[in-house]
């Protein structure tokens, strides 16, 4: 096998050597690295209803142009593909050219859907502030402490703050390209402005650059791939200071800071004899109205009388995150974290499930041909989500979101009483400790971070890597994260996991603090002493700004860039557009950022090269693409080993 088909590729037995499920003793029955899937996996072969695993079956083999990135189909010319025979596009587009542009239209996707989020996040704030919803100001000393940043006067009543800090962020995002993002030049490390206006990509607006950037990428405006790539530089910087910083800091406001809490994931958790709302998404704004809900006497009458023994809440991919760091799980009703995308279908397929409410990100069409073999109500909640067969749509306004709220549970019980006797539910489910933060940490160490940068210092922990994002087919459902994630862990290397790889170590077991006995010596010490597990859960995709704001901190602290320090990121398996302007983010932001599987750029020789090489003397920061998990982390542990070793520790 080449290195290009290598790194193309994927590899089911790697996968089954990874991840140690029990299930791999049956060499053709391991599809995911949870056993709970598995079993469903094969209640679906049963009943004939395709998963995702078969349909990645079916698409094989995949088209190689669409993966390395050389396929173009902006004008009616085309498509064109680019081979030894013909390598220009019909206009004279080099590989080049083409691979770059792609990788920023696919930038371009992540950055939208991160400030519509964050815009519909100012919207409520707003509303909240003004008595329009059923929300409250859920950390007003973060609030106040945000209005002093942004040169507001802290003592003013909470809810003119709150519309007042609303305003300004929904200015920031509508801001010219050529006007400098306020949030970056307050909260970004002066060293990392520096670089960034050397180089020119210290963004704007990000609607103005998304506007941008689009218009760049039409056939026959910008052919400069270098050009191409410091674009999407930019927009990864907008993305983490407004989709990401911004969105965290506004939720936290709004829905209360993460705080350290136990809860419980896998589909083992779902109850068989309670109405069962699943919420799925993202944006966990509607799912927070819901829980609040079924704690209604008149509700659970309803319930009680359809023959439940109560209703329940469960998460879903990141808006379960949200829920369960946000001590959400102390709150009657809600019962823990099902898992990430790829269990979606897994989840209707137990026919324990009664409402799916689907908010902004990663719904599968797919999901509408599970319900349909059971009872499942299907249900979107965001006017930007729309699926075909699905009919009931109810959009989440904050005015009426505790109405709405109330709709949704009559629905949960009206669909429950259709449930049919066909139920499986797993086994599985493991114990969680979740809540991770800054706050939260600085709280668990005695008020600041200095116990973490002395275990640093001493070597008892060698560095932190943030395995972060998506999971996917192509690496093995979960299998490349959780054996990435085992072996940095044993290394003495804290994980930091957010986006679906939370559900991925939640459902492995690796967030619960008896799994610090897989830790090296240090690692297992500091975390025995604190009662914490190895892989600390910061919750969900739009967190990795938490994440984000630590290094920034962590960089103060020693007073160094975030380059120089002793941390990476990974994206294991990521998989979708908002992955990679995180991952632009990340290399912007100096980190060294594993990526499995490759982009699609490997077409462009060049592009591979600065995004792998060159780009580290520009922004300290680089791609590495590495499908082995434990070559990974010999990789990033090396990387991790030579910055302690710049920094004389």
């Amino acid at each position: 096998m080449g290195i290009f088909d290598f790194l193309l590729g994927g590899n089911k037995q790697n996968h089954k050597e990874s991840h140690g499920c029990a299930s791999c003793a049956a060499a053709d029955s391991c599809y995911s690295a949870h056993e709970s899937v598995n079993q469903l996996q094969e209640r679906m072969s049963q009943l004939g209803l395709p998963s995702v695993f078969d349909r990645y079956q079916a698409q094989q083999p995949q088209c190689d142009f669409g993966k390395k990135g050389i396929c173009c189909q902006l004008c009616s010319h085309g498509p064109c593909r680019i081979t030894p025979k013909a390598p220009y596009g019909i206009c004279g587009a080099t590989a080049d050219t083409i691979v770059a542009r792609n990788l920023a239209r696919l930038t371009v996707h992540g950055v939208s859907a991160y400030t519509h989020h964050l815009e519909e996040l100012c919207k409520t704030l707003k509303a909240t502030a003004e008595g329009k919803t059923p929300f409250t100001i859920g950390d007003p000393d973060k609030l106040k402490a945000l209005a002093q940043v942004l040169g507001l006067d802290p003592e003013q009543p909470v809810n003119e703050l709150a519309k007042a800090v609303a305003d300004i962020v929904l200015v920031e995002l509508r801001k010219g390209a050529d006007e400098p993002l306020a949030l970056v030049k307050l909260f970004a490390p002066p060293t990392r402005i520096q670089a960034w206006e050397k180089l020119g990509i210290v963004p704007g607006g990000p609607l103005s650059e998304v506007r941008d950037a689009l218009t760049k990428t039409m056939s026959n405006i910008t052919s400069d791939p270098v050009d191409l790539l410091l674009t999407t530089l930019r927009l990864g910087i907008a993305a983490g200071y407004m989709g990401l910083v911004a969105t965290i800091t506004l939720q936290d406001i709004l829905l209360g800071s993460p705080k350290l809490v136990k809860s419980a994931a896998d589909l083992g958790i779902l109850d068989p004899d309670t109405v069962n709302i699943v919420a799925h998404g993202h944006v966990p704004l509607m799912a927070t109205a819901v829980i609040e809900a079924v704690n209604d006497p008149e509700l659970i009458k309803l319930a009680e009388a359809a023959g439940a023994k109560g209703i329940k809440v469960y998460g879903s991919m990141c808006t379960g995150q949200e829920l369960m760091q946000r001590n959400a799980h102390n709150r009657s009703g809600y019962a823990g974290q099902l898992g990430n995308w790829i269990t979606q279908e897994f989840m209707i397929a137990t026919g324990a499930v009664d409402l799916v409410m689907m908010d902004m990100n990663c719904s599968i069409p797919a999901l509408k041909y599970v319900a349909d073999r059971f009872h499942t109500k299907l249900i979107s909640v965001s006017h930007i989500l729309r699926m075909a067969g699905v009919e009931t749509n109810i959009d989440y306004k904050p005015e009426k979101v505790a109405e709405q709220a109330r709709e949704i549970v009559k629905m949960a019980i009206a669909a429950y009483k259709n449930r049919g006797k066909d139920v499986v539910i797993p086994v599985n489910q493991k114990p969680v400790v979740a809540g991770f933060g800054l706050e939260s940490i600085a709280s668990a160490l005695g008020g600041s971070l200095n116990p973490l940068l002395d275990a640093i210092k001493s070597g008892a922990i060698k560095g932190v890597v943030a395995v972060v994002g998506c999971t996917n087919n192509r690496n093995g459902h979960d299998s490349m994260g959780i054996a990435l994630t085992k072996e940095l862990i044993k290394r003495d290397i804290l994980v930091i996991n957010s986006g679906c790889m939370s559900s991925a170590t939640e459902n492995a077991g690796l967030m619960d603090p008896a799994a610090a006995e897989l830790a090296g010596s240090g690692l297992k010490a500091v975390c025995q002493s604190l009662g914490i597990p190895p892989a600390l859960n910061f919750g969900s995709c739009v967190d990795i700004g938490r994440i984000g704001v630590v290094v920034t901190e962590l960089a103060n602290a020693l007073g160094v860039d975030p380059s120089q320090l002793p941390v990476a990121a990974s994206a294991p398996e990521y998989l979708e557009q908002k992955a990679v302007a995180d991952g632009a983010f990340a290399v912007a932001f100096g980190l060294l950022t594993h990526l499995a599987p490759a982009p699609p750029v490997l077409g462009s020789e060049l592009v591979t090269r600065i995004l792998t090489k060159d780009v580290e003397d520009l922004t300290g920061g680089r791609f590495l693409v590495e499908l082995d998990p434990v070559k990974a982390a010999d990789a990033i542990e090396a990387h991790i080993l030579k910055k302690r070793q710049a920094l004389g520790i």
